[in-house]
């Protein structure tokens, strides 16, 4: 089987969980087919994977952008002949292949006018598709419900790669302070703000003995600074851009995931758990889907209730430890890669 795999943006161009999980698919498919991939970039050339055919997007309107893309698709499918398509772009020229084309989140936090037509505008293009593989069913949901036909879709969660996202030995002379790890794209809807104020409202004698690192690619700058001016004076520091979530995450005692968007898969709540780290997450059915129900739940934006959470395993070495080694048995079970990529196999199979 040859199958063509295409994206506008991946890491190290663009750092993202999607697209990490993006390329984890094409490495995880190459020992089964012969895999060609199609990456833009807009920074420099070495932005995009070494091994991709590299398209200048650079300096470029998202509409420009889009018909350079497509061109480079579609010269591409002439020259490789795939049998299949795989796509994170739903603006896509004619090919005579099946396409199937990944979503990994659709809906924003409070929804502007423009973001619905987005979303609409993305279903419209998506019909094309033979395909639509979301990874919860959350956003399965508001694809069906903005238009997308329910047969179309299909639910296949991130994979995770348990090798590289493991526990991490503990020195003896670790920081013997508290490491809450708040790790995810820095934008509004990840809630960032909010694992901020559950730690500012911790105890003065429990917040000497906690830090909190938020981590992650800046996708909002103005949000950025707003997070900066709270974290003053609080045991706060920003990792921005990080090269390797896997770094970050090995390094945390706790993750805390304050989302506050009910579709959207967490792919830094399952390396996390992979991790053996234990999470700490609001109660959302993409967060539930996505860890099986394991770490602690708390309700949606109460950061009250966060704040115990923290405040819980700050004291308790034990049930941190318990929930650690939960979390990554469940991972290597349900959504380590080898089980994932059967479901990927079955979905190509069934299509060519």
């Amino acid at each position: 089987m040859k199958i063509l795999m295409c994206s506008p943006r991946l890491p190290p161009d663009e750092w993202s969980g999607a697209g990490r999980a993006f390329l984890d698919l094409a490495r995880h498919a190459r020992p089964h087919a012969e895999v060609r991939l199609v990456a833009g970039w807009r920074r420099a050339r070495d932005g995009a994977p070494v091994e991709a055919v590299g398209v200048d997007l650079s300096g470029l309107s998202s509409a420009t952008a889009g018909a350079r893309f497509g061109r480079a698709v579609w010269t591409e499918s002439r020259r490789f002949r795939p049998d299949v398509l795989v796509s994170r772009t739903a603006v896509l020229p004619p090919v005579a292949v099946p396409i199937v084309l990944v979503v990994q989140q659709i809906v924003r936090v409070d929804p502007k006018p423009r973001d619905r037509f987005r979303v609409k505008a993305f279903t419209m293009s998506a019909r094309r598709a033979d395909a639509v593989v979301v990874p919860d069913s959350a956003t399965a949901r508001h694809l069906v419900s903005a238009g997308l036909p329910e047969g179309k879709v299909r639910v296949i969660p991130v994979g995770v790669d348990t090798d590289l996202f493991g526990p991490l030995e503990r020195a003896a002379d670790r920081n013997p302070l508290l490491h809450v790890v708040c790790a995810g794209r820095i934008r509004p809807e990840k809630g960032q703000h909010l694992a901020l104020d559950a730690v500012a409202r911790l105890l003065a004698r429990d917040k000497k003995r906690v830090r909190l690192t938020i981590a992650g690619a800046v996708d909002d700058r103005v949000y950025l600074d707003q997070l900066r001016v709270q974290a003053y004076e609080q045991p706060v520091s920003f990792v921005l851009d990080p090269p390797d979530m896997s770094v970050v995450l090995k390094d945390a005692d706790v993750v805390v995931l304050p989302s506050i968007v009910e579709a959207g898969f967490s792919t830094t709540a399952v390396e996390a758990m992979a991790c053996g780290v234990p999470v700490v997450w609001f109660d959302q059915p993409a967060l539930r889907e996505a860890t099986g129900g394991h770490g602690l739940s708390v309700a949606p934006s109460d950061v009250p209730a966060m704040r115990t959470a923290v405040r819980t395993l700050l004291h308790d070495a034990e049930e941190r430890s318990r929930l650690g080694s939960e979390g990554r048995r469940y991972v290597l079970g349900n959504i380590g890669w080898e089980r994932v990529w059967e479901q990927w196999h079955r979905l190509f199979d069934a299509l060519v």
